[in-house]
C-alpha cells in the first residue's frame, strides 16, 4: 500500500511538474520572459502593440498575420532578412524602405562619415567618433535613429519606438 501511494505521488509530482513547464513556455514564447508595449509605425499607421516577439521582423510578421498590415514580405541575405514589400508603402529608384527606432545603444545605430559620403553601422566608438554624426530624425514627435542593423537583428525593448518609412 506505501509502494502504491509513493509511486501515485511521484506521478503526480512528475504531471505537475510537466505541466508548470508546459505553461511557462507557453507564457514565454521566446525565452526572455517579458511582454514588451512598443509603437510601430508603418508609413502613416501606427500600432500600440504588446508583444513576446525578440526582433523587429517578427512584430512585422505578426502585424501582417493580424492583417494590420495588407502585405509583408521580405527576402533573406548573408546580413539577415530585408523588406521588400510591407503594406501600402511604395519605393522607387530615388526612395527606399528606412527602418528607424529609438534605442539609444550604439550598436544599433548609424552613422554618416562626412569625408567619405558613406552610411555605417556605428559597431564601435571610434568608428562612431571618426564619423560624428549619427543618422536621426524626428517622427511623431519622437527622436528616432536610422538603423544600422536589419530588421531580423533589430531588437525589440519595452517601450520602443520603431519605424519603417520610405525615404
Amino acid at each position: 500500500m506505501f509502494k502504491r501511494k509513493s509511486i501515485i505521488a511521484a506521478v503526480a509530482a512528475a504531471l505537475i511538474a510537466a505541466l508548470c513547464l508546459v505553461c511557462f513556455a507557453a507564457c514565454d514564447i521566446n525565452g526572455d520572459g517579458s511582454v514588451k508595449n512598443i509603437t510601430v509605425y508603418v508609413g502613416e499607421k501606427s500600432f500600440g502593440i504588446s508583444t513576446t516577439e525578440t526582433n523587429l521582423h517578427g512584430v512585422l510578421s505578426q502585424l501582417y498575420k493580424e492583417d494590420k498590415i495588407t502585405a509583408y514580405e521580405t527576402s533573406d541575405s548573408g546580413y539577415g532578412a530585408f523588406i521588400t514589400r510591407i503594406d501600402v508603402l511604395v519605393q522607387s529608384n530615388r526612395d527606399f524602405y528606412t527602418v528607424w527606432h529609438n534605442l539609444d545603444k550604439l550598436e544599433y545605430k548609424c552613422v554618416y562619415n562626412e569625408d567619405t559620403a558613406q552610411w555605417n553601422p556605428a559597431r564601435s566608438e571610434s568608428r562612431a567618433e571618426e564619423a560624428g554624426v549619427f543618422v536621426v530624425t524626428t517622427y511623431n514627435n519622437t527622436l528616432l535613429y536610422y538603423s544600422g542593423v536589419g530588421i531580423s537583428s533589430l531588437p525589440i525593448a519595452d517601450g520602443g519606438v520603431y519605424a519603417v518609412l520610405v525615404g
